[in-house]
């Protein structure tokens, strides 16, 4: 599936005067139990779309670009947080109404699905959480590595760089971050997206998500262990940035959870090796 095709599937809704860009899958007054995917940065929803058709066979699918993200809009004098980010999707439940689900969130996404743990714990979410699965994302900001560039953009320098960032140093970040198994064309539309609405111009405003992980990690880490809902990761473990190392972390802190490793893979598992992480995120949902 190309991107332009992704785009012909979904839709708009406004919220704050934004558009947002979001999807579902076909046959959606269906009774499959429904399972929203929230993507991570710097890309879309559309990396989900390897996986999509499979997991559609058992699940009613939904998902979304984030504010700054993919097809929706990309505002330039806007406070972007993850806060917010939870409450687009909020919003999107809401509006679906739909009143249970799982969610299979990755990299950012990991963290608008704590806040949704939050949100359901304490009784503000509107709809029953059934479980959430991880893959590679800073769930614990203390074993979240970011590369040197996502340091440089959390820096004054942060805005200079994004306005001279060509695509061959953002294939150079993501193939540091991923297997030799992630393919070339996936590189392409990621960039193609990126670009899309000026969002590599937004790059530097977006990654205060880092700082919103430190800053809540008391609501977010502390919910995700009081809560007694199923949670799972699947991890390429190969990921210097949230690999094995989170893993560990993730087995020491919340013990009910379910894990599985996979080896020879990075940050992008569902791009890089598609029948190997949809086994695993079959098995565990």
């Amino acid at each position: 599936m190309d991107t332009q095709t992704w785009l012909s599937k979904g839709q708009f809704f406004e919220w704050m005067g934004q558009q947002i860009f979001w999807v579902q899958s076909e046959g959606a007054e269906s009774t499959k139990p429904v399972l929203l995917l929230i993507h991570g940065f710097p890309t879309s929803c559309f990396d989900f779309h390897k996986i999509w058709d499979q997991l559609a066979s058992q699940y009613r699918l939904v998902t979304y670009d984030m504010i700054g993200f993919g097809y929706s809009d990309k505002p330039a004098n806007w406070q972007y947080s993850v806060t917010q980010q939870g409450e687009i999707a909020q919003v999107l439940i809401n509006q679906l109404q739909i009143k249970t689900l799982k969610v299979l969130a990755h990299d950012l996404g990991v963290s608008v699905a704590q806040e949704l743990i939050a949100r359901h714990e304490d009784k503000t979410l509107n709809a029953e959480l059934q479980k959430v699965v991880f893959l590679n994302g800073g769930i614990f900001p203390e074993t979240h590595y970011p590369i040197l560039i996502q340091k440089i953009m959390l820096t004054p320098l942060g805005k200079a760089l994004v306005h001279v960032m060509g695509y061959s140093g953002f294939r150079k970040s993501l193939k540091r971050v991923c297997s030799d198994k992630l393919p070339e064309q996936d590189i392409q539309d990621a960039w193609q997206l990126l670009e899309h609405k000026k969002g590599r111009i937004r790059l530097a405003q977006l990654i205060h998500y880092i700082h919103d992980r430190r800053n809540n990690r008391t609501r977010w880490v502390g919910s995700l262990q009081k809560s007694s809902l199923p949670v799972a990761l699947v991890d390429g473990i190969e990921d210097p940035v949230s690999g094995g190392h989170l893993v560990d972390r993730f087995e020491e802190l919340v013990p009910r959870g379910v894990t599985i490793r996979l080896p020879g893979l990075g940050h992008y598992p569902h791009l890089e090796d598609v029948p190997t992480t949809l086994a695993a995120i079959l098995k565990v949902l």
